[in-house]
């Protein structure tokens, strides 16, 4: 089954069916391309798709609510989960709320265009996310 069979079959359950569905997920991911923002800004923005606020509030993954994050060469900083709302509605990111500027660690080896896997992990009251690239 590909993706958009998954996504054709999970469009026909209700919505206590797809929060029960949800609710057994112990992480959710989705591909982000690194751009000008996640490189300029101190906080380093993710922009967390739709799809992933169901998951987000079934598992009461807060904004604001400190979190690893762990980049792909094990390097680790403290990050959250952003809520804001713009003209065109509500819109939730991935921010890093401290980062070691080590060169070529953690942030610092992402350049424009990179492809990046994004993990929100779930486990009992554990709650954190995980970068890994793309080749």
């Amino acid at each position: 089954m590909d993706i958009d069979e998954i996504m054709k079959e999970i469009d026909k359950l209700s919505k206590p069916q797809l929060e029960k569905l949800i609710a057994n997920l112990d992480h959710i991911s989705f591909r982000f391309t690194i751009n000008m923002s996640f490189l300029k800004y101190g906080a380093h923005p993710i922009t967390i798709p739709k799809e992933v606020y169901h998951f987000l509030r079934i598992h009461k993954i807060l904004p604001n609510q400190d979190m690893r994050i762990t980049f792909p060469d094990d390097f680790t900083a403290t990050g959250y989960i952003y809520y804001g709302r713009a003209g065109w509605g509500e819109f939730y990111q991935i921010k890093v709320k401290q980062s070691l500027s080590i060169r070529g660690k953690g942030v610092s080896q992402f350049n424009k265009g990179d492809r990046i896997k994004v993990e929100i992990l779930k486990s009992g009251d554990r709650k954190e996310i995980q970068l890994s690239t793309i080749k």
